[in-house]
C-alpha cells in the first residue's frame, strides 16, 4: 500500500476525513447571514414586545445552521470503491471501473463534474445532475453538481482525474460505506 498523499499535493479546501478525501459542498454565506440577521432581528423584537415566541423565532436559524451543516450537506467522497455522493437521505456509489473519464460542463445554470461510463454500464437512475446532461446533449453520462463544491469545480476534477488514472492511489483509500 503507499502512502496518504501529502497536503501540498491535495488542494487546501479538501478534506481527509478517515482516509477519504472529501468534497464539502460550501455553504451560500451571502444568502444565509442576511437571512439570519433579519430573523434575529425579529425575535429580539418580539421578546421586547413580550412575545415569548421570540426564543423560538431566534432558535430558528440556529437549528436551521446546524441541520444543514450536519445532516444535509452534500459532500462527494473519494473511496477505494469509487466516488460516493453523499445527500441526506441518499448516497449514490459510482464504481471506479464503470467510469472511463471525467470532465467539467455547464448545464443551465449550473456547472457539473461529468463522467462519461464505459460501453454497455446503463446510466445512473434518480440523478438530478444527470437530467440535466440530457436536456443539453451533453456527451457525459452522469455527474455531480460542482459548483458548490469547495474548491471549485477544476480541483475537483483534477483529483478525480489522478485517482481515476492511477489506481495504486485508490488502493490507500478505504473501502466505501453506505
Amino acid at each position: 500500500m503507499t502512502a496518504m498523499p501529502s497536503p501540498t499535493e491535495l488542494p487546501p479546501e479538501l478534506v481527509a476525513r478517515r482516509g477519504k478525501i472529501v468534497f464539502r459542498a460550501r455553504r451560500p454565506i451571502a444568502l444565509v447571514l442576511p437571512l439570519l440577521v433579519v430573523t434575529e432581528v425579529a425575535g429580539v423584537i418580539c421578546l421586547l414586545i413580550g412575545g415569548t415566541i421570540g426564543w423560538f423565532i431566534m432558535a430558528a436559524p440556529v437549528v436551521g445552521l446546524g441541520m444543514t451543516m450536519l445532516v444535509v450537506r452534500p459532500a462527494l467522497e473519494l473511496t477505494r470503491d469509487g466516488l460516493v455522493l453523499r445527500q441526506y437521505p441518499y448516497s449514490s456509489l459510482t464504481r471506479w471501473d464503470v467510469i472511463e473519464s471525467v470532465g467539467v460542463t455547464k448545464a443551465g445554470n449550473r456547472v457539473i463534474l461529468g463522467y462519461k461510463l464505459v460501453d454497455g454500464i446503463p446510466p445512473p437512475r434518480h440523478q438530478p445532475a444527470r437530467t440535466l446532461l440530457l436536456a443539453i446533449n451533453s456527451p457525459y453520462d452522469g455527474g455531480w453538481f460542482a459548483d458548490s463544491l469547495a474548491g471549485g469545480p477544476e480541483a475537483a476534477r483534477a483529483v478525480v482525474q489522478r485517482y481515476l488514472d492511477n489506481p495504486s492511489l485508490r488502493e490507500m483509500l478505504p473501502v466505501a460505506r453506505r
